[in-house]
């Protein structure tokens, strides 16, 4: 229908203008259906070949493919109820797959709400998509359908950008010393470096005669090396072990968050994360390699936790210049909470409530749980403690109904 307003064509599906004489009428018409069967498959358009009325030939198309039958519109509205995301697809193909099917059913007359068809295309997301989703709904007594495609759009395009930072990820390779080691023996691969005990007056690192090993300057510079190199993981024990030091890119931010006892403030450096925050010059953040972080602000920021409660962190510290996003677990027992550690499973408890859990993977443990971002605010979130600058504070998000949670 496009095309024939484009060529100024549409005139044919209505009679015959009085100013305009058989014959160009007639062209007008070939010419008319000419296009028409241009856009119709090769199989579809031979039996309609012989048509020269552009008005019947639309009739007939229409009357075959659009017929406003009761079983065309439960077809229809049965593809838009299962309609389900395909694995593979960008986001574009799969917004364009839905328009399509809500196109076809304006065709028929249906009419279907705005949030009903904002409400089906969230319903087609798979389960990875439920964090957004609750973003999306949470606190919001209507949904759009163009926020919502909007939305999955720009999502799509973070996740993009996130995965290109992510590559550029260096590993570095350690390997830890065994008893074997401890006890004075050697392997093959030491044996054939070394060749030989060093002797009394020998540095058992350089090989060179004069000092000690603890003494030796070649030993110290590399130590000094080593303490300012950025590492985020490490590991020791008793038996042979090859493991990774990860270091993130100085571009990208990790999106989890990590339960740390080292450090005295909750953290993030992510600015869009805060449901609420205000700026403040709170000095610098000391970090393990001596280098100093500027504090730029302080805020909350919403977690969904690992049985599906939304809750709020309060007090943390926006330091843009850090790649983590630390939880204090001093802030949090400090505030009354409980930690306890025990086959990789961190927990926080308050009495027989388990506030929040994480799981150990490389020796550090992170939240189950995710960010709520954007749209999902606090309906009312806990008083701040002000004798406690790294106070913690908990609160359960409603739909309909306000509730005081207690500081922790």
């Amino acid at each position: 229908m496009d095309v024939l307003y484009q060529q100024e064509l549409d005139m044919v599906l209505e009679d015959k203008p009085e100013d305009i004489d058989d014959k160009q009428w007639t062209r007008i018409n070939l010419h008319a259906c000419a296009t028409i069967r241009s856009f119709l498959d090769k199989e579809l358009k031979y039996p309609y070949m012989k048509e020269t009325s552009a008005k019947k030939l639309w009739m007939k198309l229409e009357e075959k493919y659009m017929t406003k039958s009761a079983e065309n519109r439960l077809f229809l509205k049965k593809r838009l109820f299962r309609f389900q995301y395909r694995s593979g697809i960008s986001m574009h193909e799969h917004l364009n797959d839905y328009n399509k099917i809500l196109a076809d059913l304006a065709n028929l007359d249906v009419i279907i709400p705005d949030e009903d068809k904002a409400l089906c295309l969230l319903n087609s997301l798979p389960d990875d998509y439920d964090h957004l989703t609750t973003t999306l709904l949470y606190g919001k007594s209507e949904v759009k359908l163009d926020e919502v495609s909007a939305a999955l759009v720009n999502h799509e395009c973070r996740k993009k950008e996130q995965k290109t930072q992510n590559s550029q990820t260096e590993a570095l390779v350690a390997r830890g010393r065994t008893e074997e080691r401890k006890s004075g023996k050697r392997g093959k691969s030491r044996s054939k470096s070394r060749g030989k005990f060093p002797a009394k007056d020998e540095c058992a690192f350089c090989r060179q005669k004069g000092h000690w090993k603890k003494d030796c300057p070649k030993l110290k510079n590399k130590e000094k090396e080593k303490a300012g190199s950025e590492a985020n993981v490490a590991k020791s024990g008793d038996e042979d072990f090859e493991f990774a030091l990860a270091s993130s890119s100085a571009d990208g931010h990790s999106t989890e968050w990590i339960l740390d006892s080292g450090c005295t403030y909750h953290m993030c450096p992510i600015r869009e994360w805060f449901s609420s925050f205000e700026e403040l010059d709170g000095g610098v953040v000391l970090m393990g390699n001596n280098n100093a972080c500027k504090t730029q602000g302080i805020g909350k920021i919403c977690l969904k936790m690992h049985d599906g409660t939304v809750r709020e962190l309060s007090d943390v510290r926006y330091v843009p210049d850090m790649k983590k996003n630390l939880i204090s677990l001093g802030a949090l027992e400090s505030k009354g909470l409980k930690i306890t550690m025990e086959g990789g499973v961190l927990k926080a408890v308050h009495g027989a409530l388990v506030v929040m859990k994480g799981t150990r993977r490389n020796n550090l443990y992170f939240l189950q749980g995710s960010t709520v971002i954007g749209g999902a605010a606090v309906t009312e979130a806990a008083d701040a403690i002000a004798q406690t600058p790294q106070g913690y504070g908990i609160c359960v998000l409603g739909m309909l109904v306000k509730k005081r949670c207690k500081d922790w």
